[in-house]
């Protein structure tokens, strides 16, 4: 939408419908801190322009982390919650963006010296690439990508970009290998993206978008990777499996799904245990210590079996997903 929108406000650049759709859909575009200028131009313009102008440049005030601006826009936006059951319904949502940014105001007082280096063109490409998992001995990477080499050739039509692929790098004397994508059997014509990765790089799991989406196992044999294989009726449901890891020992995996049947909120974290079969047992719920109500995603365990991170829109998040760790202890998390 946005291309057609710059266009005509190129030559009707006061109005204040034109200004409101411009910056709401930059607020769900990729440039998002686009967004505040032309919402702060609709509302000098015409303050009543839409009935939640003022909760939408909230978000943007919020994801720029402006974080008093926000919080006075979602309170300007309350205000005009008159009707109860607009305000029960709406409520809820404002008062958690609203207790996000009090959570960011605290936390960026106190920051931690990080360095985040670029891993460099043998891995990464002018398309989108994520996910990235290493063997223990780091000398492994898998990754998901969309780029145009991807398997089949095919376009996602709902974001338009290319179906997602698994790539795979080598660590020689220190340096990563050009990255290459693993073909198939591993890759498929439908989205295929890594998960978790074995310690001993020797098995991962993959995330295929069939039936909603269900995830995969594959294993090195030689030097060849076998054909994935579907998990059983206990991780796989008709719902949505997006992701998992394995546990150091390779005897659990932890994964993610939305499955309404024993979850806590949108997406939860669940462990499965192989029985003496090697068969992958019934999940479990990770419980209330580490989902929420919220969305939890992207569930890691580091190699020292006891330490767990994982992201969430729940817990003390300073907006939309954060990462949290979670340590085991004394036989609990």
């Amino acid at each position: 939408a946005l291309d057609p929108y710059l266009a005509a406000n190129k030559f009707n650049p006061n109005n204040a419908v034109l200004n409101y759709k411009i910056g709401k859909a930059y607020l769900y575009s990729n440039y998002k801190l686009k967004s505040s200028p032309f919402l702060e131009k609709s509302l000098q313009l015409n303050p009543i322009v839409d009935p939640k102008v003022h909760f939408v440049l909230g978000k943007a005030y919020h994801l720029d982390m402006q974080w008093d601006k926000a919080i006075a826009e979602f309170k300007a936006f309350q205000a005009t919650l008159t009707k109860p059951e607009e305000a029960a319904l709406l409520m809820p949502e404002v008062n958690k963006h609203i207790e996000e940014c009090l959570t960011g105001k605290e936390l960026v007082k106190k920051p931690l010296r990080a360095f985040i280096d670029n891993v460099g063109a043998e891995i990464n490409s002018q398309y989108p690439d994520y996910g990235p998992v290493i063997s223990a001995d780091e000398s492994v990477m898998l990754f998901t990508s969309r780029r145009p080499n991807t398997t089949g050739g095919g376009i996602d039509p709902f974001i338009n970009e290319y179906f997602e692929d698994i790539y795979i790098s080598t660590k020689i004397n220190g340096k990563w290998g050009i990255a290459q994508n693993m073909g198939k059997p591993i890759n498929t014509e439908d989205h295929d993206a890594n998960s978790g990765l074995s310690a001993d790089g020797q098995k991962f799991l993959i995330y295929i978008g069939k039936n909603q989406g269900d995830l995969y196992e594959a294993e090195l044999k030689g030097d060849v990777w076998s054909k994935p294989e579907k998990m059983n009726k206990n991780i796989n449901t008709d719902f949505h499996e997006s992701s998992a890891c394995y546990s150091p020992d390779g005897k659990s995996v932890y994964f993610v799904s939305d499955k309404p049947d024993g979850g806590l909120g949108s997406r939860d974290i669940y462990i499965s245990q192989k029985d003496e079969k090697g068969k992958w047992g019934k999940a479990i719920n990770m419980g209330p210590t580490i989902n929420t109500q919220y969305g939890e995603e992207g569930v890691f365990l580091h190699p020292d079996g006891k330490t767990m991170y994982f992201s969430s829109q729940g817990h003390k998040t300073m907006g939309g997903y954060d990462i949290f760790k979670s340590v085991f202890e004394n036989g609990k998390w």
